[in-house]
């Protein structure tokens, strides 16, 4: 019955319950025939065993979900429709305490939406998790569903039982611009907090959602207190490769010369990560080319160590000391790009006149580290331009 079932074969079923089988027989699977042609998507076979007793409104032994809930979640909304027609229990919930509009909602199924509330289904049901049709829309970042679920009675300012989130808070934590644009235009309140005590556009910054958290600033949302614009903040920003965040945080007052929680600036922190656009911003905003860290390190150094052409280059071309030394060792940054394998970084401190014979603190030159750290190929490069001693030097040509 199950296998005629899920194969569409109405011929078969109807010669089997013409036999005595019972159509709301449970497989070793925990469904009935009916779940079986719902997940199939055969509408005529639904059709045949609803007209031949099957139970409508049957539960799987294991998950508990209907036939409803199986139509919805292989997204067949015309047997939807015939389900409901024909009695199905709209607020039915399963194992996880979702009900069928739970799962209509994260899954963005308007007009299913639509006939289940007509019907009777509860726009402000909680599952389990203690979240409402409205959370899951959000979460999920559907915003048509987020709509027409506001139609319908679905209240915005109602918190998850266990986290204290509100709808925005979802929509913010997943960056999901346009549901926060249409929960802010229905009167969501930017100021509510969880049961952490933060609000959407705390969640916006923490999970790096720049676009959102320019939104909430827009429609009214404040920083808390300064430690949302704090060098922390910003490093953060920084870090995940935030170019419009780390903007949107300097706009807010962030100091862009304040060391981080590890003692570099947030200059630094681009030029070692690579970040091309964020260190041109940076300059571009005042930030000091040649400030030093806690170790006398300047941002050179860093970009030399990342290896980035682009952001030596950059700073390079802003006035960067191409033989500054650090403070704590006395390298400069050709002796970092030498001794970590940096070839590009390398070739453009060489051809902007980076100076090999300068020695750090230990008496080493750049090629001396490169040997010391088995890196071949800077090692090879500095060893064509030859000693101190002879002066030779390498036409720029060869170094590009």
């Amino acid at each position: 019955l199950h296998r005629a079932a899920r194969a569409g074969d109405v011929a078969r079923l109807r010669t089997l319950v013409e036999q005595g089988a019972d159509v709301n027989a449970v497989d070793s699977l925990g469904g009935t025939a009916l779940h079986d042609a719902v997940w199939a998507g055969e509408k005529d076979v639904v059709v045949f065993l609803l007209d031949h007793g099957a139970d409508v409104n049957a539960r799987h032994r294991e998950a508990g979900s209907t036939p409803l809930h199986y139509a919805i979640i292989t997204n067949h909304p015309e047997i939807v429709e015939l389900l409901v027609s024909r009695g199905a229990d709209v607020k039915a919930t399963y194992r996880s305490g979702s009900t069928a509009l739970h799962l209509a909602a994260s899954r963005g199924m308007a007009g299913v939406i639509e006939l289940l509330i007509k019907h009777g289904a509860q726009v402000n049901a909680r599952d389990s998790a203690g979240s409402t049709p409205l959370d899951e829309a959000c979460w999920r970042g559907q915003a048509e569903t987020v709509r027409v679920l506001l139609a319908n009675g679905a209240d915005l300012k109602i918190k998850n039982e266990e986290t204290g989130a509100t709808p925005l808070h979802e929509a913010a934590i997943k960056g999901h611009a346009d549901v926060v644009g249409v929960l802010l235009a229905a009167g969501a309140d930017p100021a509510a907090l969880d049961l952490s005590g933060a609000t959407a556009l705390d969640d916006a910054l923490h999970y790096h959602q720049s676009k959102v958290a320019e939104l909430l600033l827009d429609k009214g949302a404040k920083f808390k207190d300064a430690k949302q614009t704090s060098p922390k903040a910003l490093h953060e920003a920084i870090l995940h490769d935030q170019a419009d965040l780390v903007a949107l945080l300097l706009d807010k007052g962030a100091d862009m010369n304040a060391p981080g929680p590890q003692g570099a600036t947030p200059l630094e922190d681009a030029c070692l990560k690579g970040f091309a656009d964020i260190v041109g911003l940076l300059l571009d905003r005042g930030a000091k080319v040649n400030q030093r860290n806690q170790a006398g390190m300047t941002a050179l150094h860093n970009a030399a160590l990342g290896g980035n052409r682009a952001v030596v280059e950059l700073l390079l071309a802003r006035g960067a000391d191409v033989n500054a030394r650090d403070e704590e060792t006395g390298a400069t940054p050709l002796y970092y790009a030498a001794s970590w394998g940096r070839v590009e970084a390398l070739q453009v401190l060489l051809s902007r006149g980076a100076d090999p014979s300068i020695k750090t603190k230990r008496g080493l030159t750049p090629l001396e580290g490169a040997r010391e750290n088995n890196q071949t190929e800077t090692a090879a490069l500095l060893e064509t331009l030859g000693s101190k001693v002879t002066g030779v030097k390498v036409p720029k040509s060869e170094l590009r």
